[in-house]
């Protein structure tokens, strides 16, 4: 007997559609052309408009009070005026401005969008007065730290007061003093003042003669070699108080200058 063999169907046809070509190449043609009228649309905007070009500089510290320096930070910085703030290097002028004004301690831009840089800066601290005598002129200055005129014909009368003479006047925004010569010489006016107790009137730097004469409120001198550390040359005299009363006593001046052998030699003139 044979067995009975069942139909084999043959299988199904999956339902295909053909694809459209030519819609899918319109739609890819379109996102290109998108793609690219955006990308000119903002390099346009970005570098070919006038929205992104600096119009303007602003100080943000509004506390500064120098003039000569703001107006002239802000002079340096115009260059960038007219130019496209995206592609502008503020590091370059930042390096620019601290080469041209070493009398700013810091100094930071910012881009403010889409037209502005915004400024920020800070000066090294004012230290004391500073009279400076000519054969034609006497004019006083306020100095900073490193040594430079910051302000002219004023006084402060919570700083120091140095005299000294030059050839020449000095301008603003001009090293008057060496920092260094100047740190000194602050330094041992507070020194004196705190060790001995006595207030100090004025110092004379003799920057040729390399030394400095404190003027005290007892209206002598201390004459001091600025090449040697002040604290050595103040404690000699602070040894000799058991013999000179410098409290009492009417002295001219006391050099300390002179090294003895045993490095504690001073010499005094009485009035």
């Amino acid at each position: 007997m044979r067995p009975i063999s069942t139909p084999v169907r043959p299988p199904r046809r999956s339902s295909f559609r053909r694809p459209n070509l030519l819609l899918a190449k319109t739609k890819k043609l379109l996102i290109i052309a998108l793609t690219l009228f955006i990308s000119i649309f903002l390099i346009y905007q970005f570098f070919f408009s006038g929205y992104f070009l600096i119009s303007s500089i602003e100080l943000t510290d509004k506390k500064i009070d120098n003039k000569y320096l703001t107006e002239n930070v802000k002079k340096t910085l115009s260059e960038a005026i007219g130019k496209n703030i995206i592609i502008l290097d503020l590091k370059d002028f930042e390096l620019k401005i601290a080469n041209k004004f070493p009398e700013i301690k810091e100094i930071t831009l910012t881009k403010n969008y889409p037209k502005t840089i915004d400024v920020e800066f800070a000066e090294y601290p004012l230290v004391a007065n500073i009279s400076i005598t000519t054969d034609v002129v006497k004019k006083t200055y306020v100095i900073n730290s490193v040594g430079y005129a910051v302000k002219e014909n004023m006084q402060l009368t919570t700083l120091p007061t140095i005299e000294m003479t030059a050839d020449a006047p000095v301008n603003i925004g001009t090293p008057i003093v060496e920092a260094k010569k100047l740190e000194y010489i602050v330094n041992a006016t507070k020194y004196y003042e705190d060790k001995f107790g006595m207030k100090v009137l004025k110092t004379t730097y003799k920057k040729n003669a390399r030394e400095i004469r404190i003027s005290t409120e007892k209206q002598f001198e201390i004459w001091m070699d600025i090449e040697q550390p002040f604290e050595t040359q103040l404690k000699k005299l602070k040894k000799t108080l058991i013999k000179l009363d410098i409290y009492k006593d009417p002295l001219q001046y006391i050099d300390l200058r002179i090294a003895g052998e045993n490095g504690d030699k001073i010499i005094y003139k009485r009035k």
